[in-house]
């Protein structure tokens, strides 16, 4: 279950990075993080100095280009590869981009250090099913993307798919109804309808866990459309981390926003 509170060393890490006169460096193209650090010693590798170092590292990606950051990550690896610690920086990718409660989660990043293990042919990561299912599951629904059809049933029994929904956005809001978080982001959804359903947004509340009478209980907004589409965690078709999950649509099914938070989607029907 997807909590929002923030894994405590990350929080207290982006605090200090904030404030620190280094940030500034690190936003220029010249300034290298990783500048003088000892890939060869195993315990340098190992130090809080090199996850600091690393959360700098992304933090110095944020307004480069997704080519920029490809180079970047593959230079970083390649010394990593050279010194064979390359496993430290995997773990503080997905610490770092995959974990749901990181701030600085981002499956675009996470998806090229993937890619690197991939086209390198690191076996130790290729063949692993965790890190294979990873790969898999953030290359599905980006942004800018399709998102992957489902099936579906309604809560009058009544079958269909996403993709025959037609409407100017699509909000999949995966959720579960006695989880807490969820309960917290249904009465978001609810207070601020009115001003979403202004904009075209159809709220499609999706159900895929296993207690379907809990969810057939459950009274949702007439507005919106409840469904419970099983096949979506049985075939793995979206990255469901941890509950609530946030996807937005646009008309042509493409995705907005893909596993985002609050804040971005109030920023997107804000124009």
């Amino acid at each position: 279950m997807k909590t929002f509170f923030l894994h405590i060393t990350l929080f207290i890490c982006g605090l200090l990075l904030i404030n620190s006169p280094i940030t500034a460096q690190v936003l220029l193209p010249q300034y290298s993080v990783w500048e003088r650090f000892a890939f060869s010693n195993q315990q340098a590798v190992e130090s809080r100095e090199a996850e600091e170092r690393f959360a700098r590292f992304l933090l110095g990606m944020a307004h480069q280009t997704p080519t920029q950051q490809a180079e970047q990550i593959g230079a970083l690896l390649d010394k990593a590869e050279q010194n064979n610690v390359a496993e430290r920086f995997f773990t503080l990718a997905e610490k770092y981009l995959y974990d749901p409660n990181s701030p600085y989660r981002n499956d675009e990043q996470y998806l090229l250090f993937l890619q690197y293990a991939a086209e390198n042919k690191l076996q130790e990561y290729v063949n692993n099913p965790r890190y294979h299912k990873h790969y898999a599951l953030v290359k599905k629904n980006r942004v800018g993307h399709k998102a992957m059809d489902f099936a579906y049933i309604t809560q009058a029994g009544e079958k269909g798919r996403l993709y025959n929904l037609q409407s100017r956005y699509i909000l999949l809001f995966f959720h579960d109804p006695n989880c807490e978080e969820c309960q917290y982001m249904r009465q978001q959804l609810e207070k601020n309808y009115a001003t979403f359903a202004q904009k075209g947004l159809q709220v499609v509340a999706v159900y895929i866990d296993d207690e379907v009478d809990v969810w057939q209980k459950t009274q949702y907004p007439s507005e919106w459309l409840s469904v419970y589409a099983p096949e979506i965690d049985a075939k793995d078709l979206y990255d469901i981390k941890a509950l609530p999950t946030l996807y937005l649509l646009d008309a042509q099914k493409q995705v907005v926003v893909k596993d985002g938070n609050w804040g971005q989607l109030i920023q997107c029907f804000k124009q």
